[in-house]
């Protein structure tokens, strides 16, 4: 089950702490919809962002798997071209978007 959370919460702590809350937040969701049957890549991929140049593919190849996985767990609620584009770019409005259709699972 998704746990719900406080969107301005998710992205005002995302901001405070310069993104750290926000890679605990892709953890925590991340493991919360692979208990959903979502295909969600493993977390432990993103240890892989301490690579210089790697880390770039990774975060593509990872949001653009998370937001997918989102979408399936919402049924269609979440887009998930627009999920990826708010992660990758504004990633604290993103990962606001994603937690408020995540709390409709409920």
């Amino acid at each position: 089950m998704v746990k719900e959370r406080n969107v301005a919460f998710v992205v005002i702590l995302s901001l405070i702490t310069f993104g750290i809350y926000m890679i605990y937040w892709l953890v925590s969701t991340s493991l919360e919809l692979k208990d959903l049957k979502q295909d969600v890549p493993t977390p432990w991929i993103l240890v892989l962002l301490l690579v210089p140049i790697v880390n770039i593919v990774v975060v593509i190849y990872y949001m653009w798997k998370y937001s997918k996985a989102a979408e399936n767990a919402t049924k269609g609620a979440l887009n998930q071209p627009l999920a990826f584009v708010l992660l990758i770019l504004l990633g604290f409005v993103g990962a606001g978007y994603v937690q408020s259709e995540l709390n409709k699972l409920k």
